[in-house]
Parts: structure tokens; C-alpha cells; sequence
């Protein structure tokens, strides 16, 4: 390269004080390159043959090699100068100001009490958005409302400056978790959980209904915070990325959901058969859930509801499993869906307990044909319920028939042979598609007489008829099924010009009045009448248990957006049912054990202690006996030349609950 190349290039690096562009330098380069090149193809071109004018040619060739060197030496001098402006080019490609100058001010913020809080703030400007933009703030001080000095704020201590504390300690609270640690071990719903899923959503799903039993329903965002003192299975913070993952995963993961309800399914074998099936309703805001439809609401507040069809345990009283429904599904025509899902449990013939909601002449066929054993509250207003009731009037009233466990009540069994009917929908057999199939099976027909619900029918009666009837007389068309069905039943509606005139059907009235007081249960497996009457009033249970999972897992309205995140929540909400329905189970059966009051081998000491158990425990609720434990704290320090460990002390009564728990 020339001399005056060179010098060129280096008085253009010196234009604007040393900053370049990548493309003044590129452009520079390729201009200078370009002269060399042709310069040395001009020398190369023009090459002679004759020897004699070889030898000049030969030292042009010398000076072409000479300035390849002086090329090398251009592309050293580039680096060196691509090097000395790196900085320059780095805060061009980073947005960076050109000319790096800032700027240091002081913004003052009113707080609502008065306070003023001064900052210092760093401000430079941004060539890309063409707008000063603030770099840095730090807080310099306040000033308190009505004063004008300002408090400097304290300066962060330097690391060398902190001190370590001579002994390093962890406390947490470790009665509660012993107990449902316990009761996730005994109850087998840990080892469920792990058997249907994977082990992170395992541990996730059990820490989650511990969490729910234990603060009686708190909501989840504040979960993180509680597990600081409260060790749960799954070891690191469920923040709400953490279980939102977690709904969506479960929600999405039928067979993990089904596989768990099996497992559930077979541990109540060994208890008993009877299980209760019964339906709840929760309303909804959102627009976005699917199942959400406008239907019976039970909580009564005029919302789109999701229905919970629940299969609970009598014996042991368990949630075994569950299914989502729409909302304006009524009981009666979503029992043979729910059954054929709970087929996949393997049971061995269960009894399926059910009220009148589910009562129907199809469903009892349904039973009848797939041979399921039931237990069901009739309606008493079927003409054949009503024939078996004026049957079994005169027996009744003798006392042999009196409830042992409930003597306001009698009840006689009476076994019939009812008449079934079902129109084929495929051809199969000696019948045709369409043809009706008749054929009978026998019924235990148990009726019973309670003479104190009689006035108590009567006055919801009239209730509800004269409801109905100023509903009718203020232009009211539209009504439920089953007001309708009274409507039909004991209400004459005249519309004239004038407007409508209702009137009552007296003789209906008062042949209602005959079956006030009476009920029957209908079964195809229970021959005994109180037998049949304990195990109904056992299903009622399962209103505890709805009301427990609405009020105690935050369970009144749904807080997620889409229904898989929906039904993973309610299958955890589902879990701690479990959780909190074996505690309960638990703390009865000690109850009971103390009830019986047994001497033989005990100290009057024993005794007095085991009384002020008793009447402890039936002065506290579940919620009220666990926050009880939870000040049972375990306190682990080490120092420079020692250890320790210790627990929180508990009283000789709380000592005999955990022993009789089975708590160790």
C-alpha cells in the first residue's frame, strides 16, 4: 500500500475523535485495496517472453511482493485500530449513548401519609427511541410529613461486616405434620397417590391436602409462605407456576385418576359394601368452563352450576370416587353413566345407596337388568308405593315393629314381586329391535311410619302451594319440574280476561294427607327394615362430606379457567377429602372407646384423665383439634463444639389422644 494510503486511513480514524462506523471503515479499506490490486494486475498483465527484458520485469515482480507485505502490515494496522475503537462499536450495537454523557438529578415521591421519599436518579440519553431514559435510582432518604430535614437512609452493611451468629438453628412445626403424616400413611392414600401417579405429582397432590386440612381451606397463593415452617412431603415451594402445572397435568391424566379411585375402590372391601352415591352442585362466574349450565343450584344463588356425582363409602366413610357432570343434568338420568364408571373400581357387588333423586321406574330397571344391588328412598306418591304403604298400615301399629336404635319410628318389611318393562334397542335373543321386554324381580319393600314428620310435611305443603299460587296470579309460566308436578297435582289454573284464577284440589289435599308421615326404602338385598333404615341414614354423611369439601378446600366456586386445570383441582380437593374424612373417622372410633368407659385394670388417675379427654375432644372441632398440635415445634442447632435437638412438651392428655390415635 502507498504511503498516502496509509496516511489516509489513519487521518480517517482520527475524524470525529476516533469513532467510527463499521461501514466508513469497511469502505475506506475496499477503496484502498482496490487501487493496490490494480496496480499489480497492470505490472502482471504486460509480462514479457524476450529474455533480455526479463530482468526488469523481475524486479517489478520484487516490488509487487513488497507491497504484499505492506498489505499484511494494513490488515495488523486494522486490527490495532479495530481494537483501540471495540468499546465504541460495542455501546453502538448495544443502544448505548453515543457521546456517554448522564446525568445526575433528585426526584421527590409524596407518599398517602405525607412522607416524601428522596431519590437520586441517573439519566442519559437513548438514540433508538430518541428519549432521555433513567439508568439508575437509589434511595437517599425521607422526609416525614410536616418536617423538612430529611433521614438518610441507613447504608447496606458490607459483607465483611455482617455478623454470624455463634449456633445456626432450625425450628418447625412438626405436631401437625406427625398427625397427617400419620394419616397419609394409615389411610393409604400416600401409597394411592404414588401407585396411580408420578412421583413429583405424587408427593405435589398429598402436600396439597395436607396443606387444605390443616388451615381448614386457605386458599393456595399462600401455601409457599406456610411450608417455611411446615415440612411437607414434596420438599420445595409450591408457588402458584407450581400447582397450576400440577391441575393442568392431573386434569389431563385420566388414567392416573381412575387408576387412584380403583385403589380407593379396593381398600373399602374389607369394610363393607354399602356405598352411598349422591350429587352436589357449585356455582361458577366463568364462561369458559363447559360443564357450567343453568340448572337446580343447591346453594341457591341463581348461577351456572357443575355437578359432583360422589361415591362415599357408609362404613368407613370414604370418598372413593367422583365424576364431573353438566349442571342441568338432572340426578335420575345420570345414574347409568355414573355406574358404568364406577364399574372400573372391581367391586365385589356393592349396594348402591341412593335418596329420590335418583329414584325412577328406568333406573330400578336399570338395576334390575345389570343385577347391582340398591337401596333407594321411594316416592311416595307412585301408586304402587302407596298400595304397599295402605298394606302395612295395620301392622305398624303393633310395638314388635318399633326401631330399636329410634323409637319414634316403626317399620314392617313387605317382599313383592314388581313388574319391569324395556323397550330393545337392538336385536338380540327371541326379541326384536323396538319390541318391549317385560320380566319381574323381587323387591324387599320396607315401610316405615314416623308420626312427628307428619305436621312437618302439612306445613311445607302449604308452603309451597301458596308460593305456587301467587306465582300463577302475578303471571309466573315458567317452572321447575317439580313444581310443575304440584302445580298438576293440587292446583286448578283458570285464565280469564280478568286474569288468573288458582284454586286448590281439596280432595287431592286430603288424600295426600293419608301417606304424610310414612316413607318407604325399596331393595333388592337388604331383607331387614332397620337394617335398610341404618344404612340410609348413613348416606347422610356424604351432606357433612359436601359441605366440608365447600367449605374446607375451597371448593364454593372454581378459581381456574379451563377444565382440565378444573377437574385436577377438584381430584386434589378430592384428596384431602380423603385426608380429612379419615381423621374424623379416627377421632369418632376414640370417642367411642372412651364412651365405653371400661374400668377392669385402671387407676381412678387413668380414669379422671381419659374423662377430660372425652369431653375435650367433643368440645372441638377436627380444625380446632389439629391447631391444637401445631405449636409442637422441633428445634435442631449445632454450635462450634456442639449438637442438639429438641421438642416442644406435650400434656399427659395429649399424650393418651395420640397414643389412642395410633400416633406414635
Amino acid at each position: 500500500m502507498s504511503q498516502n494510503g496509509a496516511n489516509g486511513i489513519k487521518s480517517f480514524f482520527r475524524r470525529g475523535k476516533g469513532y467510527l462506523t463499521a461501514g466508513d471503515f469497511a469502505n475506506e479499506v475496499r477503496r484502498e485495496l482496490i487501487s493496490e490490486v490494480s496496480n499489480a494486475c497492470v505490472v502482471v498483465q504486460f509480462y514479457p517472453k524476450s529474455r533480455s527484458k526479463r530482468s526488469r520485469y523481475s524486479s517489478e515482480n520484487d516490488v509487487l511482493i513488497e507491497k504484499s507485505v505492506k498489505y499484511m502490515d494494513f490488515c495488523l494496522l486494522s486490527i490495532v485500530y479495530v481494537w483501540q475503537n471495540i468499546r465504541v462499536l460495542l455501546e453502538i450495537l448495544m443502544g448505548r449513548p453515543l457521546t456517554g454523557k448522564t446525568h445526575v438529578g433528585i426526584r421527590r415521591e409524596t407518599r398517602s401519609n405525607g412522607d416524601v421519599y428522596v431519590y437520586e436518579r441517573v439519566t442519559g440519553y437513548d438514540p433508538k427511541t430518541q428519549k432521555t431514559k433513567t439508568l439508575s435510582t437509589r434511595l437517599l432518604g425521607k422526609i416525614l410529613a410536616g418536617s423538612t430535614e430529611m433521614i438518610p437512609t441507613r447504608p447496606k452493611k458490607k459483607r465483611s461486616e455482617v455478623i454470624e451468629a455463634p449456633v445456626q438453628a432450625v425450628r418447625t412445626h412438626v405436631g401437625l405434620q406427625k398427625i397427617l403424616e400419620w394419616a397419609g400413611h394409615e389411610s393409604g392414600i400416600d401409597a394411592d397417590l404414588q401407585r396411580s401417579f408420578e412421583i413429583g405429582d405424587a408427593l405435589k397432590l398429598s402436600s396439597i391436602a395436607r396443606y387444605w386440612v390443616a388451615t381448614d381451606g386457605d386458599t393456595l397463593p399462600r401455601m409457599e409462605s406456610w411450608q417455611v415452617m411446615n415440612p411437607l412431603p414434596y420438599g420445595h415451594p409450591i408457588t402458584q407456576d407450581v400447582y397450576g402445572k400440577l391441575f393442568a397435568s392431573v386434569g389431563r391424566n385420566e388414567s392416573g385418576v381412575q387408576s387412584y379411585f380403583q385403589c380407593r375402590g379396593q381398600r373399602v372391601l374389607s369394610t363393607g359394601l354399602n356405598l352411598a352415591l349422591d350429587t352436589t352442585t357449585f356455582s361458577t362466574y366463568s364462561k369458559n368452563q363447559i360443564e357450567a349450565r343453568q340448572g337446580f343450584n343447591k346453594d341457591g344463588d341463581g348461577l351456572d352450576t357443575i355437578k359432583l356425582l360422589v361415591l362415599y363409602s357408609v362404613e368407613n366413610r370414604q370418598p372413593v370416587a367422583f365424576s364431573k357432570q353438566p349442571g342441568n343434568i338432572p340426578d335420575k338420568i345420570s345414574l347409568a353413566n355414573a355406574l358404568r364408571q364406577f364399574d372400573m373400581l372391581d367391586l365385589a357387588s356393592p349396594v348402591i345407596v341412593a335418596d329420590n333423586g335418583f329414584y325412577s321406574q328406568d333406573n330400578m330397571t336399570h338395576f334390575a337388568r345389570e343385577h347391582t344391588k340398591f337401596l333407594m328412598l321411594a316416592n311416595s306418591t307412585d301408586k304402587w308405593v302407596r298400595s304397599e304403604i295402605d298394606a302395612a298400615r295395620e301392622e305398624l301399629g303393633h310395638f314388635r315393629n318399633v326401631c330399636p336404635f329410634d323409637v319414634d319410628v316403626s317399620g314392617v318389611m313387605r317382599r313383592r314381586q314388581h313388574g319391569f318393562s324395556i323397550v330393545r334397542k337392538r336385536t338380540r335373543g327371541n326379541f326384536e329391535a323396538g319390541e318391549t321386554e317385560s320380566f319381574t324381580r323381587r323387591l324387599y319393600v320396607h315401610v316405615f311410619h314416623k308420626p312427628e314428620a307428619a305436621p312437618i310435611q302439612e306445613r311445607r305443603l302449604r308452603e309451597s302451594l301458596f308460593s305456587l299460587k301467587k306465582d300463577l296470579e302475578d303471571g309466573v309460566e315458567e317452572f321447575r319440574p317439580a313444581a310443575q308436578k304440584q302445580i298438576d297435582s293440587y292446583l286448578t289454573v283458570k285464565r280469564t280476561a280478568k286474569g288468573v284464577k288458582v284454586d286448590f284440589k281439596m280432595d287431592e289435599i286430603e288424600e295426600a294427607k293419608r301417606y304424610w308421615g310414612y316413607f318407604v326404602l325399596v331393595s333388592n338385598e337388604i331383607k331387614d327394615p332397620f337394617d335398610a333404615l341404618k344404612a340410609y341414614r348413613s348416606r347422610e354423611k356424604i351432606e357433612e362430606l359436601f359441605a366440608t369439601y365447600k367449605d374446607s378446600f375451597d371448593g364454593r366456586k372454581p378459581r381456574t379457567w379451563y377444565p382440565e386445570n378444573l377437574y385436577g383441582r377438584q381430584f386434589a380437593q378430592f384428596v384431602g377429602l380423603g385426608y380429612h374424612c379419615f381423621l374424623a373417622k379416627r377421632i369418632l372410633d376414640v370417642k367411642k372407646a372412651l364412651s365405653e368407659k371400661e374400668t377392669e385394670g385402671k387407676t381412678k388417675e387413668e380414669l379422671s384423665l381419659e374423662a377430660k379427654l372425652l369431653a375435650w375432644l367433643n368440645q372441638h372441632s377436627l380444625i380446632q383439634i389439629l391447631d391444637w398440635f401445631r405449636c409442637v415445634d422441633y428445634v435442631a442447632a449445632t454450635g462450634n463444639a456442639s449438637a442438639s435437638k429438641w421438642t416442644t412438651e406435650t400434656t399427659r392428655r395429649d399424650q393418651l389422644f395420640l397414643k389412642m390415635l395410633g400416633v406414635k
